[in-house]
């Protein structure tokens, strides 16, 4: 049985996700083709184009506050910014005091396992037939989702450090910033929408594939509220940092 028993307050029971892909990237490589160079698929070839595509992201990091200020950049940062602002003052603790059922959080928590272990597992599995079937295209497409998933996962890592914001499952928590906890931002909802965004970029040309993507990643983002996991705003955040993470890694 999963989440059983609440975790301690201070700190998530489950790994960093970021860090767990990457991993996992570096292990994973196909039977067969760990030296292979013709295929793309060897440990040397993976590891260069993982640290090709997460590197503008991380680059783009130093040039934030300049490009803050760029009006196309505005027109979406503030309204999540002044949503943000309303949810932390307002909604964040209401919402979170209407979930007290123990049957719900445990059913929400099931399905955002499930979802995010679908994504890893359509990424890896994309990533490795394209391996086997020596698709390039195929191979890159599910590499890209999954090292946007671990950027994404990686830079929310950084900002629940930043932050330390009380979980809502911690008893009387107030959702305070620096008050021992890792809940600002969601990490499922950044590595959800992460994948999604990556593979919408790779798949314009497919409806389905697109908005299935990006379902998928709702539902996994919208359950860490009835599970109790999240509040609503890191929510929020946490989609808008994956959202931009997987476009940025998809087109660069």
């Amino acid at each position: 049985m999963i989440d059983e028993h609440l975790p301690s307050a201070a700190h998530s029971s489950q790994p960093p996700t970021g860090p767990v892909i990457a991993l996992l990237l570096c292990l994973c490589v196909p039977p067969g083709l760990a030296q292979s160079t013709a295929s793309g698929c060897g440990a040397s070839a993976t590891t260069h184009h993982v640290f090709s595509h997460a590197g503008p992201p991380l680059r783009a990091i130093e040039h934030a506050p300049r490009n803050r200020l760029r009006l196309q950049n505005l027109k979406w940062e503030v309204p999540v910014e002044a949503a943000t602002g309303i949810l932390i003052a307002e909604g964040d603790q209401p919402a979170a005091n209407r979930i007290q059922g123990r049957s719900i959080q445990h059913l929400a928590r099931l399905w955002s396992n499930f979802g995010l272990g679908t994504e890893i597992g359509a990424g890896f599995a994309t990533w490795g037939v394209g391996c086997i079937e020596r698709k390039p295209s195929l191979r890159d497409n599910g590499l890209t989702a999954l090292t946007a998933m671990g950027a994404a996962g990686t830079l929310d890592l950084a900002l629940k450090l930043a932050f330390d914001r009380e979980f809502p499952y911690k008893p009387g928590s107030h959702g305070d910033f620096w008050g021992g906890g890792r809940s600002f931002p969601s990490g499922r909802a950044a590595t959800s929408f992460a994948f999604a965004a990556a593979i919408a970029h790779r798949y314009t040309h497919s409806r389905w594939v697109k908005w299935g993507a990006y379902g998928l990643a709702t539902g996994v983002a919208l359950s860490r509220y009835p599970g109790k996991r999240h509040y609503l705003s890191d929510i929020l955040i946490g989609s808008t940092l994956g959202y931009v993470t997987g476009v940025y890694v998809a087109e660069h």
